[in-house]
């Protein structure tokens, strides 16, 4: 006998939490990263596009050397990440009421139809986080063009992780498919945990390997670089936790320095969190916006990170300089791949609650593993349809950047 949902409100609970939990399930990316917690919103009404929320960051301390603490007092420092709930994403579908009227034809509706709306929903949403992450993301190895994903390379961005002084959790490899047929080619001969060879020879995937857990991906963006390889700084940086860079030598008018462009700026060297030596190695920023030079050639850039010499968040040696020269990482005008290796605790995704307004047939939202989603049907008279929107409302944030490394193929 076929069982009959009892209510249309029942119906929507239901199709809301399939959907939440099918969306979560699509993720690849999103669901190794950290969520915030669905508490942050609980005492909200549901949230609009444009809402903020702040996102902690665990303070820093520097240590004192001497039993008298009296000059050495320490002000807590707790830096607030905002995240902004400003990306709205939704598949609107025409339907029936017999399509959703009974558990039979419930199910069928969701396999048919509910399933591809969300699946082409969570590849959107994805991609456009992953676009976000390269834009934030500063640290970076490999070549353009000519990146060979073997041991080295991939030791190379794990190094600079735990440079950064990543905490001891467990490490992601996020690789197109290109990127993962080199790594797989170049680890074939390697002595390893046979059940990892096993995988790498079935699937072609890799699995655990070189500190990483290691995932394929498609979605992975295109680093597309400015039409300037070679500038430099115009005014000297002077204020602590500066994000303003302003740059010379482009070309007038036209010189461009896109987002997501990664470059160094002579003799800004990096410094160890703790310690505060240098590294020796030349501090990797990223610009975060895209810029065009104006008619002298200047333009200003946003760069992570903030740019600190002193203090408990000190990062960098000294500021740069006028007349420093400017290098972007890989070539002119060229495109290339960004792969990550990251932390999940270094990027944040929220899925928050959205408004959920009265007089229609039916509406509800669900939350499943940080995934909130809204389903509301209703009838238009205009066209004499029935409806059903989907809705997800989040928003995404590299809550610690140097926690998180592109490998550029």
């Amino acid at each position: 006998m076929v069982q009959t949902i009892n209510t249309v409100k029942s119906a929507t609970t239901i199709i809301s939490k399939m959907a939440a939990g099918m969306l979560e399930d699509e993720f690849q990316f999103l669901k190794t990263i950290d969520k915030e917690e669905d508490s942050s919103f609980s005492q909200v009404n549901g949230y609009n596009p444009g809402d903020t929320i702040n996102i902690s960051k665990p303070a820093r301390f520097t240590v004192g050397t001497t039993a008298d603490v009296t000059s050495t007092v320490q002000d807590v420092i707790e830096q607030k990440v905002p995240m902004a709930l400003d990306k709205t994403r939704n598949v609107a579908v025409n339907l029936t009421s017999a399509e959703i009227a009974t558990d039979l034809s419930l199910k069928s509706w969701a396999n048919r139809i509910l399933k591809p709306a969300i699946s082409s929903l969570a590849q959107t949403i994805e991609a456009e986080c992953l676009v976000l992450a390269k834009n934030a993301t500063y640290q970076s190895v490999g070549t353009g063009g000519s990146t060979v994903f073997d041991t080295n390379t991939m030791l190379g961005a794990r190094s600079q992780l735990k440079q950064s002084l990543v905490p001891g959790t467990e490490l992601f490899a996020l690789l197109n498919s290109t990127a993962t047929q080199s790594a797989s080619n170049a680890r074939k001969g390697l002595f390893n945990n046979q059940a990892e060879l096993a995988k790498t020879y079935k699937s072609g995937a890799i699995g655990a390997a070189d500190g990483f857990t290691y995932l394929e991906n498609n979605l992975l963006p295109l680093q597309t670089n400015g039409n300037d390889i070679v500038f430099e700084v115009r005014t000297t940086v002077s204020v602590q936790g500066s994000t303003s860079l302003v740059v010379e030598a482009l070309t007038a008018n036209t010189g461009t320095v896109t987002a997501g462009t990664v470059f160094t700026v002579a003799g800004v060297y990096s410094v160890h969190p703790i310690t505060k030596v240098s590294t020796g190695q030349l501090q990797q920023f990223v610009s975060t916006t895209s810029v065009t030079a104006d008619a002298s050639g200047y333009a200003t850039l946003v760069v992570s990170p903030a740019m600190y010499t002193t203090g408990s968040q000190q990062n960098i040696t000294g500021f740069p300089t006028d007349n420093d020269v400017i290098t972007p990482v890989g070539g002119v005008s060229t495109s290339y791949f960004q792969n990550f290796t990251y932390a999940p605790s270094a990027f944040r995704f929220a899925s928050a609650p959205l408004v959920l307004p009265d007089g229609t047939d039916m509406a509800s939202q669900s939350t499943v593993n940080g995934i909130t989603v809204r389903v509301i049907r209703d009838y238009l008279p205009l066209t004499d349809k029935m409806l059903m929107r989907i809705d997800v409302l989040y928003g995404f944030v590299a809550v610690r950047p140097e926690w998180a490394c592109r490998v550029t193929a």
